[in-house]
């Protein structure tokens, strides 16, 4: 005799995961799962850095947010304005800024490499990071300061 599973019911949304989206939704920048704990901790929330993780991870799974490493190897998250489709991110490595950009180029040369090698069903992730046009302002501005004042 054969069981029949019954489909899964949507999951529902907690208090604490919406909590996780509303900081998620109020900075336009990656974050770590400490970064979020740090904030909801300062509004007096009890949420555990662990249920952060585990919700984290489900709503990347989910496709809900999106997930990338960072050059220091932590895994950080972000809501993106894309809701379909793949795409790639630049990043400030100082400030956290991040621009969504489509790279067709990579999408072609990842699909022949795919091709060339019998592979189906490919992913790939690719995220560049960089200083942006504000940040580098800001570190301009502040070496002409030092300069500045060693010739005083």
């Amino acid at each position: 005799m054969k069981r029949v599973s019954q489909p899964k019911a949507p999951r529902r949304k907690s208090s604490r995961e919406s909590q996780i989206i509303e900081v998620i939704n109020q900075l336009d920048q990656f974050l770590g799962a400490q970064q979020i704990h740090k904030i909801l901790s300062n509004e007096k929330s009890s949420i555990g850095l662990a249920t952060i993780y585990r919700r984290l991870e489900l709503l990347s799974a989910e496709g809900k947010i999106d997930a990338i490493i960072s050059p220091t190897g932590e895994r950080l998250y972000r809501r993106c304005g894309q809701i379909e489709g793949h795409h790639h991110h630049l990043i400030c490595r100082l400030c956290g800024a991040t621009e969504e950009i489509d790279l067709e180029a990579v999408e072609s040369i990842t699909a022949r490499i795919a091709r060339r090698y019998g592979y189906q069903d490919i992913s790939h992730s690719l995220e560049v990071f960089g200083i942006c046009a504000s940040c580098q302002s800001i570190q301009t501005s502040s070496i002409k300061s030092v300069s500045k004042a060693k010739l005083r």
